[in-house]
């Protein structure tokens, strides 16, 4: 398996990856899942991003991790309950498969279109596009074996482009798109 704890060229493989992906877990979790989306940076064409597909899906009554736990396990997504973020429920790959992330998160919640927002901006901003990848290049030039700092470091200019996001979607009456799956 490669190393994917690395930032990447961006490779078009990724939206292929994404939908394999988020049509079994449309298959799985049917209607329950309102939104099926790819996000984080492997969404965004164009953009140099670690190899790793991270896709939220949106529910209602996210908290009741019973209604769906199984049915992600049999497609090969483990429950990491020791997730601190208490915004979303987080599965991820079974050890030996390709990394994914998979974000459980409440429809219509703060955490849920914050991330969509971001993505979106992203998707048309490509000065910060290319800012916020030369950042993560930087940073994961210095903290390679430090994963914590690397993602703590992040923090300013993840929010410096959630502010100018936020004045996007005012300015433009962003509302998020259809599902990507």
């Amino acid at each position: 398996m490669e190393d994917q704890w690395r930032i990447a060229e961006y490779d078009p493989e990724w939206s292929d990856l994404f939908l394999e992906i988020g049509l079994k877990l449309r298959d799985a979790l049917g209607e329950m899942a309102v939104r099926i989306d790819h996000v984080g940076s492997t969404s965004i064409v164009g953009m140099d991003a670690k190899p790793i597909i991270d896709i939220q899906v949106s529910m209602h009554n996210y908290e009741v991790v019973s209604n769906y736990k199984d049915k992600l396990e049999r497609i090969g997504f483990v429950f990491r309950a020791e997730n601190p973020d208490k915004t979303k429920r987080y599965f991820r790959e079974v050890p030996g498969s390709r990394r994914t992330h998979i974000h459980i998160r409440e429809v219509g919640g703060f955490s849920e279109q914050i991330t969509l927002l971001f993505r979106d901006y992203l998707r048309e901003h490509r000065e910060d596009c290319l800012r916020y990848a030369l950042e993560k290049y930087r940073l994961m030039q210095l903290y390679r074996q430090e994963r914590h700092k690397y993602v703590e470091g992040k923090g300013p200019i993840v929010w410096e482009i959630i502010q100018k996001a936020h004045s996007w979607s005012q300015e433009t009456g962003w509302q998020p798109g259809i599902s990507d799956v």
